[in-house]
């Protein structure tokens, strides 16, 4: 089933001889609900004129409302991603050579994920793949993480169409001569389905970090590595967003921090209660306090393959600093080469999404 990226236009199409006018039936509906039986939403034209007989429909924003993206939440073993990450898409297109008269052209069935696609891949960019991964570092990148309880251990996103049930899907954990093999599909439901599979394991030591590789009948398909660092003196924060793919990415922030608190408010003149007025009453008030409470922080050394993190970290519009909602106030950063910069640290501003007096009604 092809995956298609809603962040960016997708363009269904409708241009047939003698065609008056078109339609496009939407329906759309997240996993473990029933698949609607009514359109979800309609969409029509008439065509623009008789040698302009083609009508185009963007359906990104009508799938994107039935995406809701919180937070990542830690496991232990792999298991299905929520079902409000992503969502099914039918289209039925429909064409008319006469008014109001529609004949049904076919029915075709997306994946809609909340990513996006880059431009110079050109118009309607998709996927129609069993395996993919979520992820924007590839298996020549090392992911660098902070080994601790407090902290939720990263994971990993993997769409897996999911059309044979003698398939068997598994993740390798090595670690030296350590290896351990746990299933993630194995004759389970012919269906789609999007993994989180953790980085490590509980139940392994992984003091010196270890490769995560995905097999498909026993041949791998996929391998990453996690390098597990030491950090002794700072409190590292683990970043998590949404990335390209509209997969869970995660940054850990290494270094040192610097926490900034600011105050916005409107200020009023006061009138006096009496011509004898009470002088340390003042002469006016602030009301409607906002407080916002913005971070400064270093991702320690890096390699050069962290730039792609960063770009996506950038335009992402779900981030989390240690599970608690932030947004991005750093708008530009040069990306950084090992051959002009040598080492390479990534300073990012943060500024957390909501007002630190509680003005929720």
């Amino acid at each position: 089933m092809k995956t298609i990226f809603i962040r960016s236009p997708y363009f269904i199409e409708v241009d047939e001889a003698s065609q008056v006018e078109s339609k496009v039936e939407l329906f759309i509906w997240n996993k473990g609900t029933t698949e609607p039986t009514v359109a979800t939403y309609t969409l029509s034209k008439k065509r623009a004129s008789t040698t302009q007989t083609g009508n185009v429909y963007n359906i990104s924003n009508y799938a994107k409302e039935f995406i809701d993206i919180v937070n990542p939440t830690f496991i232990a073993t792999p298991v299905e991603e929520e079902d409000t990450n992503w969502c099914y898409v039918k289209i039925k297109r429909y064409t008319a050579s006469t008014i109001g008269s529609y004949t049904l052209l076919d029915t075709t069935t997306y994946v809609a994920l909340n990513g996006f696609t880059n431009y110079i891949g050109g118009y309607n960019q998709n996927y129609d793949v069993d395996f993919l991964p979520l992820i924007t570092s590839t298996e020549t990148d090392t992911y660098k993480y902070y080994d601790t309880s407090v902290l939720a251990k990263p994971y990993l996103n993997f769409y897996i169409d999911y059309t044979d049930d003698t398939d068997v899907y598994k993740v390798r954990y090595s670690s030296g001569a350590y290896s351990t093999n746990v299933d993630i599909l194995n004759g389970d439901a012919e269906t789609q389905y999007i993994m989180k599979v953790p980085v490590t394991q509980e139940d392994a030591n992984y003091a010196n970090g270890n490769s995560v590789s995905i097999l498909k009948n026993d041949l791998k398909i996929f391998g990453y590595t996690i390098s597990n660092e030491c950090e002794p003196k700072y409190n590292p924060l683990i970043c998590s967003y949404i990335n390209r793919f509209g997969g869970w990415e995660y940054i850990t922030f290494f270094k040192a921090r610097t926490e900034n608190w600011e105050v916005k408010n409107k200020e009023y003149q006061l009138l006096p209660s009496n011509v004898d007025y009470n002088p340390l009453k003042g002469q006016s008030k602030a009301f409607n306090y906002e407080a916002k409470q913005v971070i400064k922080i270093n991702t320690g050394w890096v390699d050069e393959s962290y730039n792609d993190l960063i770009k996506d970290l950038m335009v992402s519009e779900t981030i989390l600093l240690d599970d608690i909602p932030v947004k991005l106030k750093t708008m530009t950063t040069d990306l950084k080469t090992s051959l002009q910069d040598k080492m390479i640290n990534y300073q990012i501003d943060f500024e957390y999404n909501y007002n630190q007096i509680n003005n929720v009604i």
